[in-house]
């Protein structure tokens, strides 16, 4: 039994990556929904054009909703005030397969600025994150913006057989702690962060 449940694992954990697979080396056998570069050095993953899709590309392309925000990650506080960056995100929270992706969106700062202005009051996380949702006339914008970066987190486990498989040797490894390692791919904008205690990362850029 425990043969078949390690085969089981290893063919869903597969499945899941068809769609990010190693098809970047030969761009000629390529479909929609792998990862590859192209000649102009684009970066093409889950069927959409990292710097050219948008967020109503992702949509189609995932056959999902996206949920649109701004956040604010703080980065320092003195006395009473604390200071943030603001990100423009999207995100999925389950598309087919059950893994989640998020956007970050390509948005100039004062553009950003004056969608916050519009926001809601924010919504408060235990890590000091903070969400705004967007005003009602910022909903339709968001689907016209681009796509800076893409972030899935499988449903599944994937472990260093599985991501070395899918994506080949990485350039560089490095173990965080007891339980994180992140593996890097330049020539595919990917670093992976894979978790033995909880969800595994993959961020394209």
């Amino acid at each position: 039994m425990g043969k078949i449940a390690l085969i089981f694992i290893v063919v869903v954990a597969s499945a899941t990556f068809y769609f990010t697979s190693t098809a970047y080396q030969h761009p000629t056998k390529t479909v929609q929904q792998r990862t590859w570069i192209d000649e102009s050095g684009q970066l093409h993953v889950l069927g959409l054009t990292l710097g050219q899709s948008t967020v109503r590309d992702a949509e189609l392309a995932l056959r999902s909703r996206a949920d649109a925000a701004i956040f604010m990650y703080p980065i320092a506080s003195t006395g009473t005030q604390t200071r943030f960056n603001l990100a423009l995100e999207a995100y999925f929270p389950s598309i087919a397969d059950h893994s989640k992706v998020l956007l970050k969106l390509d948005i100039d700062r004062e553009q950003l600025e004056s969608m916050r202005q519009r926001s809601t009051s924010p919504r408060m996380y235990p890590n000091g994150v903070a969400r705004r949702n967007l005003a009602s006339e910022d909903i339709l914008l968001v689907q016209t913006l681009k796509i800076n970066t893409l972030t899935l987190i499988p449903s599944v486990k994937i472990g260093e057989d599985i991501l070395r498989a899918q994506f080949g040797q990485p350039e560089s490894t490095q173990q965080l702690d007891d339980h994180t390692t992140v593996y890097t791919f330049p020539k595919l904008g990917l670093i992976a962060t894979i978790k033995s205690d909880g969800k595994d990362e993959l961020v394209f850029s």
